[in-house]
């Protein structure tokens, strides 16, 4: 009896010792965007992206919300977080541009850069 009580104790701490083995995964931080030897402006850089990617839907019949002809119109959708958001594919946001795939992720980089500079036009 008392081997069987022993073998009993022996066993729950065996198992309690081995109740979890798993270790948190361990996630590599989001390297922030560089963008400080970036000179970007709207006119020169970022309106013929919008222009081929967006302004099929966003243009001045407005039904798509934004007009991404003109430059007030992206400021406005830069500075509240609708464009980074829909064209990164954020939680939270439409992805943009819907019909087509995902923009190329320098394209993206180019536009994070001219927002995070102060949105230039």
């Amino acid at each position: 009896m008392k081997k069987l009580v022993f073998a009993s104790i022996i066993t729950i701490s065996l198992l309690g010792a081995c109740k979890s083995t798993k270790q948190p995964v361990a996630t590599t931080p989001a390297v922030p965007l560089d963008c400080s030897n970036k000179s970007l402006s709207y006119t020169a850089d970022i309106k013929s992206i919008l222009e081929t990617s967006c302004a099929k839907c966003h243009n001045s019949n407005n039904k798509a919300g934004y007009n991404f002809l003109t430059f007030a119109s992206v400021k406005k959708a830069a500075t509240n977080g609708y464009l980074l958001g829909s064209i990164k594919h954020q939680k939270g946001f439409d992805a943009m541009p819907r019909m087509a795939p995902k923009l190329p992720q320098e394209t993206i980089d180019k536009i994070e850069c001219w927002i995070n500079n102060g949105m230039k036009e």
